[in-house]
């Protein structure tokens, strides 16, 4: 059999496939190549799902002396099979060979390379599988309309590739595409592959800078076709009557749209389905995915335990890059789960939606202690509110959680929203209306498109849905298949959904309403934590230690409101586009006088000794320095401890078990 020899420090090896009929046997070269700036070798990087390591197959490694077997998965002999030339040898890349995987010290090195081997290959190869399920006819579809149109990337707009060639009937959004059922089944089974469901992929295609071909038997298409197909698809409306296409066309756009290099956090939270053989990859294999500032110096150690590795990601937030919000992260599910609550345990799906937008701690440091080693960590926070009442919305055994078809997932939906708002009729009998606009934005978790500057008509508008809102949940009518089909009301029922799954509606000892983790019951409390965006239901263990249940909207505390009150009135928290950075950032904006600016209405002076400095985003965020003491901070003074303290903030100290 086959041994590895060690590599240098610089080294990498590459597969070098030799030449042969589509039959013969694969014979390989397993060759030490340096891999620096200076020096770059030529070879294509391989993307693929490992399969089953109890499928095996062997091929011959060729070297000076003598031939030798090597086990390889099934699923590489058979990429290996279809990607062979006949009369030339091709220079591949493949982790499972080209990485010895038993060798602890190297897969260190070079899982830590990952970037610099996909970066510098000439073309990264996204193996789908052999031919099969009318996966050729799939891609020449995709093909063809890649074709038709034109994407600007920055903007996300679809246009015609050419002017008068048939690429109009491609560019109407609320229409189908012109796909029979046939080929709209094949897309699907194309889309549903295995390669799609593998964690490491989304890091292998989103480095492939030089270009990525995605080869499924001996049909192929490039990368930039692919994401364009399924852009416009994703777009498009959907035929109700296609099971599985809403899901894989997401899961398909979530892959091929990273370019944006989202926090770590949202990254791992994309991912959190993809499918991986070693937990410790949950965090290792997305870390070049993010910009460097949010790889939080992370380094892969295959020495660690799971937990270890798990723990020390937060850790390392908190401690040495001043932010808790991966707190928003924990879930949990089970009382018996061997990790402390405040470590997110990424090997285990999460159930419900991020909650997006939160700013509920406003500009703060948190404030924490943790021993190496302790399975406590005590964070400093407010107390906010206490659940009195609370209600599952969804149930983790209702059929809505994985119907297929659109319709009967409405009317399920429309169901649990008809049960929901009359128990909040029985519950708050005479305030029901008077809280209808907070109900509304709280089963939306307040996702509108007023929230935004301009207005993102992505997103609901709150008036028109706050109106259907109280004509579904009216006790008096029923609505029917096709009124629920309605774009308004489909939309927000769909809304409604997807930010229920896994959660419970809640009335706090304050009056106030939101969403909680499913797992919430009467008398658990609601902290707003230093440092992090949402706010946390905490539970009581001994009337002194906390279990964390996870992240929750409370209408009226997620902007702040616990340390400085409501907002004047017609002012509003914004999401502002900036054109020079193509992002949005926070604003706040008087809707009476349509004037905004960046800064809080509701902040007082600066403390003694501080000023906000000049900067070149000064027009976008504020950065404080202390004169006194000379240095700087993004953090606002505002929020630091003796501030809240000396305006009458009580807070305290939670320890989290």
């Amino acid at each position: 059999m086959f041994e590895y020899t060690p590599l240098e420090p610089q080294q990498i090896r590459i597969l070098t496939l030799q030449p042969g009929i589509f039959e013969s046997e694969i014979t390989v070269n397993l060759c030490p190549v340096t891999l620096n700036t200076n020096e770059l070798p030529i070879y294509e990087a391989l993307s693929y799902t490992w399969g089953s390591p109890h499928l095996t197959c062997h091929v011959l490694v060729d070297s000076e002396h003598d031939r030798r077997m090597l086990s390889i998965t099934e699923n590489l002999h058979t990429a290996l099979r279809h990607l062979r030339h006949p009369k030339q040898p091709r220079d591949i890349w493949a982790d499972a060979v080209c990485i010895n995987q038993s060798d602890v010290r190297e897969r260190n090195q070079q899982v830590a390379r990952m970037a610099d081997i996909y970066e510098a290959a000439m073309k990264v190869l996204v193996w789908l599988g052999p031919e099969a399920d009318g996966s050729t006819m799939a891609i020449e579809n995709l093909v063809t309309l890649a074709s038709k149109i034109k994407v600007d990337w920055t903007h996300y707009t679809i246009t015609a590739a050419r002017v008068g060639d048939g690429g109009s009937e491609w560019l109407d959004l609320e229409r189908h595409a012109p796909f029979d059922d046939e080929t709209w089944v094949s897309i699907v089974q194309l889309l549903n592959r295995p390669w799609f469901t593998r964690l490491w992929i989304w890091q292998e295609v989103f480095l492939a800078v030089k270009g990525a071909e995605v080869v499924c038997g001996f049909t192929s298409m490039t990368w930039e076709d692919f994401r364009k197909a399924i852009l416009c698809l994703w777009r498009r409306r959907k035929p109700d009557r296609i099971q599985r296409l809403h899901g894989t066309l997401s899961r398909a756009w979530q892959i091929s749209n990273m370019n944006d290099q989202p926090s770590l956090r949202t990254v791992l939270r994309r991912t959190k389905d993809a499918q991986c053989s070693d937990q410790r990859d949950r965090i290792y294999g997305v870390l070049n995915l993010v910009k460097e500032q949010e790889r939080l110096g992370i380094q892969p150690d295959y020495g660690k335990s799971v937990y270890e590795v798990f723990r020390d990601l937060m850790t390392v937030s908190i401690f040495e890059y001043g932010d808790l919000t991966l707190l928003t992260c924990c879930e949990l599910q089970d009382e018996r789960n061997s990790m402390p609550s405040w470590v997110p345990n990424w090997s285990t799906s999460r159930k419900s939606k991020e909650i997006w937008g939160a700013r509920a701690c406003w500009n703060s440091l948190p404030q924490a202690k943790y021993n190496d080693g302790e399975a406590f960590l005590t964070v400093t926070g407010y107390h906010a509110d206490v659940i009195i009442k609370s209600k599952e919305i969804l149930t983790a055994t209702s059929s809505t959680l994985a119907a297929p078809e659109r319709v009967p997932r409405l009317r399920e939906t429309y169901g649990a929203l008809k049960g929901l708002t009359k128990w909040l009729r029985n519950e708050i009998p005479d305030g029901f209306d008077e809280k209808s606009e907070a109900i509304c934005r709280t089963l939306c978790c307040n996702e509108f498109s007023d929230r935004y500057e301009p207005l993102n008509t992505k997103h609901l508008d709150f008036q028109r849905t706050l109106k259907r809102f109280l004509v579904l949940s009216d006790p008096e009518e029923e609505s029917s298949d096709e009124n629920l089909k309605e774009e308004e009301s489909a939309m927000l029922l769909d809304a409604f959904y997807v930010n229920s799954v896994s959660r419970s509606f809640i009335i706090t000892k304050e009056e106030r309403v939101g969403l909680a983790p499913n797992t919430s019951n009467p008398g658990d409390c609601i902290a707003v934590l230093l440092g992090c965006q949402s706010p946390i239901v905490l539970r009581s263990q001994n009337n002194a230690d906390f279990r964390v249940l996870g992240e929750c909207y409370v209408h009226g505390l997620m902007t702040g409101e616990a340390f400085f009150g409501p907002l004047p009135d017609n002012w509003q928290r914004v999401a502002r586009y900036d054109e020079s950075t193509l992002s949005n950032w926070d604003a706040f904006i008087d809707r009476e006088k349509g004037a905004w600016q960046f800064q809080d209405p509701r902040m007082g002076p600066l403390p003694d000794g501080w000023v906000e400095e000049e900067h070149s985003m000064q027009n976008i965020y504020a950065r404080f320095r202390n004169v006194k003491e000379g240095w700087a901070s993004i953090y606002d003074p505002r929020m630091m401890l003796g501030d809240l303290r000396a305006r009458g903030i009580t807070l305290q100290d939670f320890t989290l078990v």
